[in-house]
């Protein structure tokens, strides 16, 4: 019997993650693709399937949008040489991460006086979307778990989500995400 994580020398469904030295990046980007892949055409779906799908779809992009601001804030901590003694990327409260993110990324952008910038001065409509994840899912359970840890119904006031809805608007934090890493990747050159 094979061992659970093992791949096969001539195996096509193989992952190579051998050769990454930071998986950072991939783990958040795996996170992205696989709720993409999964809302895709989700309103062509049987209707058991978009009850149960809509969960994990919901959950792999907030894994994703708190992974990412985890690691826009480590990177812009290394920049601007910061020393972090509060606990903001032990926890994962998304509003929390977003405003330090933004925070810390307009600092950057201002001491460093970067030119070619790709977000848009206002980010408003972004963190009204973040900020109605957070008062949801503070903690990240509401759509990892159906029930919290005192054994209360998670999303037990919500009869309806529209995944189209939901992937509209949670893409604009997407797109800012992959703006800000833009900039700051252009600013590192």
């Amino acid at each position: 019997m094979a061992k659970l994580f093992e791949g096969g020398v001539k195996d096509e469904s193989n992952a190579d993650i051998g050769w990454m030295h930071n998986r950072s990046n991939f783990y958040s980007q795996g996170y992205k693709n696989a709720a993409r892949e999964l809302s895709r055409n989700f309103e062509g779906r049987g209707t058991r399937e978009k009850d149960t799908l809509v969960f994990p779809v919901i959950f792999l992009y907030r894994q994703y949008i708190e992974l990412e601001l985890k690691d826009i804030i480590r990177g812009l901590d290394l920049k601007l040489q910061n020393s972090r003694s509060d606990k903001i990327l032990e926890r994962h409260r998304l509003l929390s991460l977003w405003d330090e993110s933004i925070s810390q990324y307009k600092k950057f952008i201002e001491l460093n006086k970067v030119g070619l910038v790709f977000t848009s001065e206002n980010c408003t409509k972004e963190r009204s979307v973040v900020k109605q994840f957070d008062q949801l899912d503070q903690e990240s359970f509401a759509f990892r778990y159906a029930m919290d840890k005192s054994g209360k119904n998670n999303l037990e006031r919500i009869d309806y989500i529209s995944v189209n809805n939901f992937k509209e608007n949670i893409e604009l934090v997407v797109k800012y995400l992959e703006d800000m890493i833009e900039t700051l990747c252009h600013a590192s050159e």
